[in-house]
C-alpha cells in the first residue's frame, strides 16, 4: 500500500470514529436527561399545545370582525382575503399587507394614525436619564388577540415610520413572551 493510500484510510477511520462518538454522545445525553426517543413526539405536541394556548395568534385565524375593520381601514380591494368572508387569514398574512400599505422610511406617521384611528393604540417612549424622549413607538391592537401588537417605530425629527414590527411568536429557546401588549396592558383583568 502506498503512503497516500494509507493517509486516506487513516482519514476515513478518523471520520468514522468521530461519527460514532457523536452518535454515542447524543444517545448518552438523551439517556442522562431521561428523555427517550419515543417521548420526543409527545413532548413536541405538549409544547405546541402550551404555546397555542398561551399565544393563540400563532395558530388561530383573525376573526371576521377584525378582518372587516382591517379591510376598511387599510382600503383593501375586494380581492384581498381580508375583505372576503370565510377566508382564513392569520397574523402572518397581515404583516406583508401592512408593509405594503405603510412602507418603512417612506410613510409619515400621520398617515398611519389616520388610517388606523379606530384601533386601540398605546404610545411607548424611551427616555434618557435626563428625561428627554429619545424614541417613540406606537403599539396597535389590530386583531382580537390581546397579545399580538403591531409596532410603528417613528423617527422623532421627521415623524417618519422607520420600522414596522409585531409581537413575535416565541421560539423554543425564547423566554416567555407577554400574553398582553400595548393597549391591552391598560385593560383590567
Amino acid at each position: 500500500m502506498r503512503y497516500s493510500q494509507c493517509r486516506e484510510v487513516e482519514r476515513n477511520h478518523r471520520a468514522c470514529l468521530i461519527g460514532r462518538m457523536g452518535v454515542f454522545l447524543l444517545v448518552w445525553v438523551l439517556l442522562m436527561t431521561g428523555c427517550t426517543v419515543s417521548e420526543i413526539p409527545a413532548n413536541v405536541r405538549r409544547y405546541q399545545a402550551t404555546r397555542a394556548a398561551r399565544y393563540p395568534w400563532t395558530v388561530e385565524a383573525i376573526d371576521e370582525e377584525s378582518k372587516a375593520h382591517l379591510c376598511a381601514a387599510l382600503q383593501l380591494g375586494t380581492s384581498s382575503p381580508f375583505c372576503q368572508s370565510g377566508v382564513r387569514v392569520t397574523v402572518e398574512d397581515l404583516m406583508p399587507v401592512l408593509l405594503k400599505r405603510f412602507p418603512e422610511s417612506k410613510t409619515a406617521y400621520r398617515e398611519v394614525a389616520t388610517a388606523l384611528q379606530g384601533f386601540p393604540v398605546a404610545i411607548e417612549e424611551s427616555t434618557s436619564p435626563e428625561g428627554q424622549v429619545t424614541g417613540r413607538v406606537y403599539a396597535y391592537l389590530l386583531t382580537q388577540f390581546e397579545g399580538f401588537c403591531v409596532y410603528f417605530v417613528v423617527d422623532l425629527e421627521t415623524n417618519i415610520v422607520t420600522r414596522v414590527g409585531n409581537t413575535k411568536a416565541p421560539g423554543i429557546f425564547d423566554g416567555p413572551i407577554p400574553t398582553r401588549c400595548g393597549p391591552a396592558l391598560e385593560k383590567k383583568g
